[in-house]
């Protein structure tokens, strides 16, 4: 086979060459037309040069193929396509990246800014011996029920060291949505946004962990503890399932799909966990099956004039402490006062203890959740109180004069 330069003045030849052309192009009439238009072109006179493939028997009549002329044709057909015919790919042969999720990190922030305060004061009471502060009762049940320790460290300081956690990831990723917001959609820093996908996936399993403790300790508070008011755990619980609302939100669908069986499991492992270590914890299973009969207590301390004037007149104004036998906060109230002082003291178990044993009636009347209970003037009162406050709620105008107390008990 040779190639030759042969002038287009054939019509013979210009045939032959549309013939190839509509044979090229599966007899595609737009292609045909354009080369019959060549061919008239040829016929009037219109001489130009064309390369032309020739059969190796050298017959410039029977061409093979117009490479130059089939050039032209698929040149000419790109641009007469129609636009947008072809679909055009994204600049750089990147898949544009889908819609930013910006779930309220900022507010998961501030709830979880909150839970570790709130959880900080309650273990910083625990470990003090200090009392809380309750509007509705039954916190300091709850803060001394053996549930309320986890190996010897107050459960309140566990849950502020992952309330901070989960508000230090709350803010990281908040700053890092407004950057990405800044740079818009098209322009998204890659690394920056991996980083964001990797923090709202760990909010997420953080807060499903809360989940799962406050899952449990509200069955605790629930069916343990009877049924008790307790403010701070119940606001502890609000605040871990709204964070995991907030971090389930943050989520994209795929990445939704793909980590919530382990979010399942990881809240199913986790409550498990709770009721394994807490129940088996000393204070929570000592009372397994086990009853106690009444046996008043021995107090140590000696009474003094100022302590037994004060009971006297508690007494005498209808003031009532209600407490149990069992309770080492009521004998240590009653160790305040000392032998000898009579204190309007109710028992609660006059009958002894044992699990699922009711309050009495004088103290269920009293709605008792906790022990002691004061009762001074119809204002109810939770937890060992000192002498001075006793005597400023009752009224009572006696002096607690030291060096009198000193030379009683010596």
């Amino acid at each position: 086979m040779s190639i030759a330069i042969a002038p287009r003045a054939s019509a013979t030849a210009t045939k032959a060459r549309a013939r190839a052309v509509s044979r090229r192009r599966d007899g595609r009439g737009r292609v045909a037309a354009r080369t019959s238009g060549a061919g008239a072109r040829a016929r009037a006179g219109k001489t130009r040069s064309s390369i032309v493939v020739v059969s190796s028997s050298g017959d410039a009549n029977e061409p093979v193929r117009a490479p130059a002329l089939m050039d032209e044709v698929e040149e000419r057909e790109r641009e007469e396509t129609p636009t947008g015919t072809p679909t055009a790919k994204p600049r750089g042969g990147k898949v544009p990246p889908g819609p930013l999720p910006r779930p309220p990190l900022r507010v998961a922030a501030g709830l979880g800014a909150f839970g570790a305060l709130e959880s900080t004061y309650l273990a910083v009471q625990k470990l003090t011996g200090g009392e809380v502060a309750c509007p509705v009762g039954g916190c300091q049940t709850a803060l001394n029920s053996g549930y309320s320790e986890l190996f010897g460290v107050p459960l309140s300081a566990y849950g502020a060291v992952a309330y901070g956690l989960v508000a230090a990831l709350a803010f990281w990723g908040s700053n890092m949505q407004a950057e990405l917001v800044e740079q818009g959609d098209a322009n998204r820093e890659e690394t920056l946004e991996a980083s964001y996908a990797r923090c709202r996936l760990l909010l997420f399993f953080a807060s499903t962990g809360l989940a799962g403790v406050s899952s449990y300790l509200l069955y605790v508070l629930a069916v343990k503890l009877g049924g008790v008011e307790c403010v701070y755990c119940l606001t502890s619980a609000t605040l871990s399932l709204t964070l995991f609302g907030i971090g389930f939100s943050g989520l994209s669908s795929k990445e939704s799909g793909n980590a919530l069986p382990a979010a399942i499991a990881l809240y199913v492992v986790t409550a498990l966990t709770m009721s394994i270590v807490l129940t088996e914890s000393p204070e929570a299973s000592s009372s397994e099956g086990l009853r106690l009969e009444y046996a008043p207590p021995q107090l140590e301390q000696s009474s003094t004039s100022y302590s037994r004037a004060l009971a006297k007149h508690l007494a005498e104004t209808g003031a009532k402490m209600y407490g149990a036998f069992w309770c080492s906060h009521c004998i240590e109230q009653k160790e305040i006062f000392g032998a000898g002082a009579e204190i309007p003291y109710v028992e609660c178990f006059p009958d002894g203890w044992e699990r699922g044993t009711p309050l009495s009636g004088s103290c269920e009347a009293a709605k008792v959740d906790g022990f002691p209970t004061w009762v001074i003037n119809g204002k109810k009162l939770e937890g060992e109180q000192t002498l001075e406050k006793l005597a400023e709620l009752s009224g009572f105008e006696g002096q607690n004069n030291a060096e009198a107390m000193m030379a009683e008990l010596f």
